[in-house]
């Protein structure tokens, strides 16, 4: 993506509407024979339009209907390739462009798109600029702090606010445009001044000003920001920075953005954005996430909302989504009321009155829960234990192994299987793989999940201070 672009003082922009597109492409060095390929960006991604036809060293790319706005590349035969704009403010069967195999901006001749004179006018300027910035960053890798370094430092900055303004100034002028839209969403947001505040309500007053005001310079009704790196990098951006790791806040962030671009009309960046959720969501490492990608399920897939979706796809979002709903964080843990080892008792787990209770589920000959059972062993025998439980169900049905097992390694908490078949424990708590942990407070609400037995003496010391029953340090063990 050319991050860069120059500005025309005095220029006239205008908009206007055409219904076809037929764009040539002559580029020295290549024949008739070198077929060449038209692409667009689509987020993160790159995706085929059309092939080219030629006639006499010239490459064309015809359709019938105008295309979207956006940032498209045409593709040489060794992949190389030069990016230019599609504007439907412009007749897209004038389209002319002349360069060599070099791709330089320099050699780039264009002819029938304001907008592409615009774009690599401005992509030469911030390459000279660029080149000067570059010659000063190795000045400065060598230079000890002094006069010197510090006249460097403030050129550099020149550079880039020069570089900055001549784009800003393009974005303005020409705001009605793709280019002027594109250019804007680029424009750095600024926090205003919170000197006046200490510098931990600095930090904090421009973080919730940013995270309020990210999004200022982005025009939510423009589909072809989509079409560009630009929305993607965007988005990623946004939550990379200002989403803290808390399910409820990020679904909070998530809804805000997406009711933003909805009242604002983009389909494409409603859709996008909903997507791009989903598979960032289902991919965060934080605890109890799945609550946000749950979310984004429910109130958008399976409520109808993902107009673009396969409705095989859905339906089957809709039932993985409703196997998560009952064990999501913050939900009473659905109760289990399971016979113990003698097959004589049964233990009901919503009467274990403690204020902690782990939940874990296991298996005798599950590799990983041969190496997390003795470690949860060791930290139950080492604690006083009147504050917490562990509710071990045992998920398999060789009764015999499993009374041998708990006979040698004597796991000293309860323990407990679906030996009669009553309890729906798989379809209650979703379990397809071992071990699973769940750590309840004294409501049984699901406070942590999916965590590793050495996370639990920290997690339980957390809940117990929370409810106001220890100090962190009172979790005192016996070895």
């Amino acid at each position: 993506m050319v991050k860069y672009l120059i500005l025309l003082v005095g220029i006239i922009c205008w908009s206007s509407s055409f219904g076809q597109y037929n764009i040539s492409v002559k580029i020295d060095g290549l024949d008739c024979e070198d077929e060449l390929l038209l692409a667009n960006h689509f987020g993160d991604k790159q995706y085929l339009r059309d092939t080219s036809e030629c006639v006499n060293g010239v490459a064309t790319f015809r359709g019938d209907e105008s295309l979207q706005n956006g940032v498209y590349l045409v593709v040489l035969p060794k992949k190389n390739y030069f990016e230019i704009l599609i504007s439907k403010n412009e007749d897209q069967t004038n389209y002319f462009f002349h360069t060599d195999t070099t791709l330089s901006p320099k050699k780039m001749i264009v002819e029938g798109s304001k907008e592409n004179e615009l774009f690599f006018e401005f992509n030469i300027f911030a390459i000279v600029e660029g080149n000067k910035a570059g010659k000063i960053r190795r000045e400065l890798d060598s230079l000890e702090e002094g006069k010197i370094k510090k006249k460097l430092e403030l050129e550099l900055k020149d550079i880039n606010k020069g570089v900055a303004l001549k784009r800003d100034k393009i974005s303005q002028d020409c705001s009605e445009l793709f280019i002027g839209k594109l250019y804007k969403s680029m424009t750095e947001v600024k926090s205003p001044d919170f000197s006046d505040k200490s510098e931990e309500e600095q930090r904090k007053f421009k973080y919730l000003w940013m995270r309020e005001h990210f999004w200022d310079k982005v025009d939510f009704s423009e589909d072809g920001l989509v079409r560009s790196p630009v929305f993607h990098n965007k988005l990623k951006y946004y939550f990379d920075t200002y989403m803290p790791p808390i399910a409820d806040t990020a679904i909070w962030l998530g809804d805000g953005l997406i009711n933003k671009i909805e009242a604002a009309g983009s389909k494409e960046q409603y859709k996008y954005t909903i997507h791009f959720l989903l598979g960032y969501f289902e991919s965060a490492k934080f605890m109890c996430f799945d609550k946000a990608l749950w979310h984004i399920a429910k109130n958008y897939y399976c409520a109808g909302k993902a107009f673009w979706a396969d409705s095989a796809y859905v339906s089957k979002m809709c039932v993985e989504s409703a196997k998560m709903e009952a064990t999501l964080c913050d939900k009473v843990a659905p109760d289990m009321y399971m016979p113990d080892s003698t097959f004589r008792q049964r233990i009901r787990m919503a009467e274990i009155k403690k204020p902690v209770t782990v939940l874990v589920f296991w298996d005798i000959n599950c590799g990983h829960c041969k190496k997390e059972m003795p470690l949860i062993s060791q930290m139950y025998d080492s604690l006083t234990n009147e504050n917490i439980e562990i509710y071990a169900v045992y998920t398999q049905g060789d009764w015999e192994g499993w009374k041998k097992r708990l006979a040698n390694d004597k796991f000293n908490f309860i323990n407990v299987a679906n030996a009669f078949g009553e309890d729906k424990f798989r379809k209650k708590y979703n379990i397809r793989t071992t071990p699973q942990i769940f750590v309840l407070d004294k409501d049984k609400n699901i406070r942590f999940k999916k965590i590793g037995a050495k996370d639990l003496p920290k997690t339980i010391e957390y809940l117990l201070e929370e409810q106001g029953i220890i100090k962190p340090t009172d979790l005192d063990s016996k070895g």
